[in-house]
């Protein structure tokens, strides 16, 4: 500004000292107070952008249906936080659904459906296998193996049907409607094996000793149905 407009202006009408008193007093009033923080309770906080998302959702609608020719003078928030509540528990179903596929750190990925036998699986001499894994201290593929050979034995029983492609559960559900005798222990097997070979369970010879005891007990519920001798359960 030109040194000549300054010397227009009007004198000041107040001092220095009331000037700073006029702006003390400003700076005191509450809105300017940022020392104190957000001394909202933590509900409301979580709920403001909460309240946003369902306010942004609602403009969205309407947007979308003034777009195709829907006159709706507006969309309520609340239809916004229904569509919110909604998408939150589409992706906890997603989460849930998907819980079966998750793996703890070093169990083996056996497929994200939990296929128990693949083509490739009948060319494995499980027994060998579960010898193997068991002198080297891999007691969680000796458990597997085992489990294995058992659904084998049941397979050339021919008390379940083909194996390649099915799930423990679905051979569960077969054996108990083709000998259900063997059904309890076979169920307590599978439970075992998928605890370990999936949920990262602890393995070791107790948890061997278990599985083959509870293999006998099947082994023996079909020998005993296949000989119509009642075996108790």
């Amino acid at each position: 500004m030109p040194a000549d407009r300054l010397l227009d202006l009007p004198p000041p009408e107040h001092t220095p000292e009331e000037a700073r008193r006029a702006a003390d007093e400003i700076l005191s009033r509450p809105e300017y107070d940022w020392s104190s923080g957000d001394d909202r309770p933590l509900l409301d906080r979580v709920a403001e952008p909460l309240r946003r998302v369902a306010e942004w959702i609602a403009d969205r609608l309407e947007s979308l249906l003034s777009g195709l020719g829907v006159e709706v003078g507006g969309v309520p928030t609340w239809v916004g936080w229904v569509v919110l509540a909604l998408l939150v528990a589409g992706v906890a179903w997603l989460v849930w659904r998907s819980r079966g596929t998750w793996r703890s750190p070093g169990v083996p990925d056996d497929g994200a459906d939990r296929v128990l036998v693949s083509v490739e699986d009948d060319v494995v001499d499980w027994e060998s296998e579960a010898a193997r894994c068991e002198a080297e201290g891999r007691w969680r593929e000796a458990l597997r193996a085992r489990y294995r050979v058992l659904v084998g034995d049941l397979a050339e029983r021919e008390v379940v049907g083909d194996l390649v492609g099915r799930t423990a559960r679905e051979l569960v559900d077969e054996l108990r409607g083709a000998a259900p005798a063997a059904a309890p222990a076979f169920a307590a097997a599978t439970d075992l094996f998928e605890d370990v070979w999936y949920g990262g369970a602890p393995a070791g010879p107790a948890e061997r000793d278990r599985l083959v005891a509870l293999a006998d007990e099947v082994r023996a519920a079909v020998e005993g149905r296949a000989a119509g001798v009642a075996v108790p359960t």
